[in-house]
């Protein structure tokens, strides 16, 4: 029996379930391995997402396979930025790419997914070829990427999660070749902004006394999503920001397969190609 897409609207109590429950095992993992972490909130989150992912990733990767594999095979070339790889859910698919991909550099700041990637990387026989770069996308100056040194940048559910996500995609796009092409397949804020979904999702700068009780609960949702899922933010217009980055010769985004007015957390995907 087809359910109603209504029952879509709770999907993020779902997700946000989920990860809650990965809080104990993280705290009896770290007293046991290393304490000092529960005394630092950062260190904390990055290793309770950690250990959230490396299994969700997985759950994240089978329900989004048939949308990113043919979006990722038919596009990538050359040399590949890949941003926030995780724990490397995606890896594989530069493997069934290997004839068009020269190198692949994986830029992933939290290295508690470091170990995880290493051995999918191996995995898929992209040892020598995949190279991780553990810093975050606004630190490439740092390791020696040179500007429009880049082929293909690729960012498959990242840009929800880095900080200044609009300074990082401006920083980014410099990278790209002349007709260098950016893979996108990202979190995006609803464009359904008048209809329920809108306050569902949205983000509130007000306080939430003012709100109806029920509004004030549906506000939630995007306040502790990203304590829950290590930064990420389900209302940004990350599609908006990429038009904005710079000057394209051709951009091709659009909504993700069957999504709308009940999808709280949508999706854009496609490509844009730098002006040549």
């Amino acid at each position: 029996m087809e359910l109603p897409p209504q029952l879509n609207l709770l999907r993020p109590l779902l997700l946000l379930a989920y990860s809650a429950s990965y809080i104990p095992i993280t705290i009896l993992r770290l007293i046991s391995s290393s304490p000092s972490k529960l005394l630092s909130w950062s260190s904390f989150q990055h290793a309770w997402f950690g250990n959230f992912w490396s299994w969700f990733g997985g759950v994240s990767r089978e329900s989004a396979a048939a949308t990113v594999s043919p979006l990722v095979r038919a596009n990538v070339h050359g040399v590949v930025l890949d941003i926030g790889p995780g724990s490397g859910e995606w890896v594989y698919l530069y493997a069934a790419t290997a004839n068009k991909v020269t190198k692949v550099y994986g830029v992933e700041p939290n290295p508690e997914h470091h170990a995880a990637l290493k051995r999918r990387v191996e995995a898929a026989g992209l040892k020598g070829i995949y190279e991780i770069l553990p810093v975050g996308a606004q630190d490439l100056g740092t390791v020696g990427l040179e500007k429009e040194s880049i082929d293909t940048i690729v960012t498959l559910q990242t840009l929800c999660s880095c900080p200044g996500p609009q300074d990082i995609i401006k920083s980014l796009y410099p990278y790209l070749k002349k007709g260098g092409m950016w893979v996108v397949y990202e979190h995006v804020k609803t464009k359904y902004q008048g209809d329920f979904v809108g306050y569902w999702q949205r983000e509130f700068d007000f306080p939430l006394l003012c709100l109806p009780v029920l509004t004030c609960f549906l506000a939630l949702v995007n306040l502790v999503w990203p304590t829950f899922f290590d930064g990420c933010n389900i209302t940004r217009p990350t599609d908006k920001w990429l038009r904005e980055a710079g000057d394209w010769e051709e951009i091709s985004l659009r909504a993700g397969e069957g999504e709308g007015p009940y999808d709280t957390i949508p999706h854009s995907l496609g490509t844009l190609i730098k002006r040549r």
